[in-house]
């Protein structure tokens, strides 16, 4: 055999043995398949009360002509509560109004005064004055006003958590079996925890809800118990 012979022979015998290795290797395994866990809840349909609310204070002229700590009952207190203004257009003068303090979480029932015109350009808001005859609750602080715009019958609502929004806009994820399809709704009214679906959803389907944050479509989950 020539020496030149020799010498290619030796410079493949690397290339040879990772060839002939190679072929009993193993494919590389692939990673496990991501599994959110989640909870879940069914599309219910109910009489939903709608609500809206207001952050305000004591009025500036009742605390300065009529402020004493010690007075009691007999007395009415004026409530500022600055609405936006397109909710301030359905209130009527007389209507109720449940004002609570954040000290002590007090409530009191109260009734429209007055509407004012707008003032505020930047929040498009009006002043709704509400008074209330103290029945040994006084207004010390922050006042949340809550007022009840009407009822929507029949509506469909989900959890708060079970809507996402995501590049296609809104959406919840329907539970399949052990995975999810992502499916665009359209939403209405936001109540106590709960969410209207005007438009995407049927009655008694079954939507993800805490981990829905987490999902995308075709997503494989795990359904857990959801905590007491």
């Amino acid at each position: 055999m020539q020496k030149s012979t020799i010498t290619a022979t030796l410079l493949l015998l690397p290339l040879l043995v990772t060839m002939l290795t190679g072929c009993g290797a193993k494919e590389p395994s692939k990673p496990p398949e991501k599994i959110t866990n989640v909870t879940v809840a069914r599309v219910a349909q109910k009489d939903l009360l709608v609500t809206e609310s207001a952050v305000g204070t004591e009025t500036a002229l009742g605390a300065a002509l009529d402020y004493d700590p010690t007075r009691g009952g007999g007395n009415t207190f004026y409530v500022r509560l600055p609405f936006p203004e397109q909710v301030a257009n359905q209130l009527k003068l007389g209507q109720a109004v449940t004002l609570t303090t954040f000290a002590g979480n007090k409530s009191a029932q109260g009734r429209i005064r007055e509407i004012r015109p707008p003032l505020n350009v930047t929040t498009q808001s009006r002043d709704v004055i509400a008074a209330v005859n103290n029945a040994g609750w006084r207004p010390e602080g922050s006042i949340r006003g809550e007022v009840n715009l009407g009822v929507r019958r029949n509506a469909l609502i989900v959890p708060e958590q079970a809507v996402v929004l995501r590049p296609a806009g809104t959406v919840v994820y329907m539970v399949a079996g052990d995975a999810v399809t992502q499916r665009r709704v359209k939403t209405g009214v936001v109540s106590e925890g709960v969410i209207e679906i005007v438009e995407g959803v049927k009655a008694e389907e079954t939507v993800a809800v805490d981990g829905a944050a987490l999902l995308s479509d075709n997503a494989k989950i795990k359904v857990r118990e959801p905590a007491p």
